[in-house]
């Protein structure tokens, strides 16, 4: 994942430290706290992703404090023993936003062509004598006289309000929270979730890693900035 992420000069400076990492987590005392001592191993590659904490506390069931804790010792030893790598890391939140949304112009104009289409060859006799029915993109084919839908694919029959999904995306491109888009589509926080999961997966599976790792980054973003405000809201903070 962070080699398409990654300056390419900071290549093998990535490598170097994952190699390195084993060594670094039995002689550090810190990393002596944290059991087992494998899953540093694991997470460092999310960690040189910058991917959220969020991600990284489902991706290996975690709280997400807990996740936060060995991301942040991660960090600390990149800065000690590779800095411009970490800093690399550092400016993966600004980088390339013009081929971010070249990705998700072409992700949106490819999901656009799909719900759209009124052609599909047979999924079981692949005959082009096709027709749609209904309004899910569902198929009728008249030589095999079979339906089928193309969505199943990709997996995406499983989500429902299709003429929600590319608003969904510009919300996710934005970072907006759960809570957010749940107010502005109207579906609930855990539709909001599945449907993140689902497109994200999508998106890395047509090569579109830069623009997965933008919207979590932007996501994770929003998150930090809507606990300051709360904090800097506090009067509990405020008194201190």
């Amino acid at each position: 994942m962070y080699h398409s992420l990654l300056p390419i000069e900071q290549h093998l400076a990535a490598e170097r430290f994952l190699l390195a990492l084993p060594d670094l987590v039995a002689t550090t005392p810190l990393c002596r706290r944290f059991k087992p001592a494998s899953l540093f191993i694991n997470i460092a590659p999310m960690t040189l992703s910058n991917q959220p904490h969020s991600f990284i506390a489902d991706k290996f069931n975690l709280s997400a404090r807990a996740a936060r804790r060995w991301d942040n010792v991660i960090r600390q030893l990149l800065a000690q023993y590779e800095p411009e790598l970490y800093q690399a890391i550092l400016n993966l939140a600004q980088a390339k936003p013009t081929e971010v949304f070249q990705q998700a112009k072409a992700f949106k104009s490819w999901l656009t062509r799909l719900l759209k289409t009124s052609v599909m060859p047979c999924d079981y006799c692949h005959s082009l004598n096709t027709i749609r029915i209904g309004h899910r993109l569902n198929f009728r084919c008249k030589t095999c006289r079979r339906t089928f839908n193309p969505l199943k694919k990709y997996q995406l029959n499983k989500l429902s309000h299709h003429e929600r999904w590319l608003p969904f995306i510009d919300l996710s491109l934005q970072g907006e929270t759960y809570k957010t888009i749940q107010q502005q589509l109207g579906i609930n926080a855990n539709t909001a979730a599945k449907w993140q999961r689902y497109f994200f997966t999508l998106m890395e599976e047509q090569g579109f890693t830069l623009l997965v790792n933008y919207c979590r980054t932007k996501r994770r973003q929003r998150y930090r900035q809507t606990w300051l405000d709360i904090n800097a809201n506090s009067p509990h903070i405020k008194a201190k």
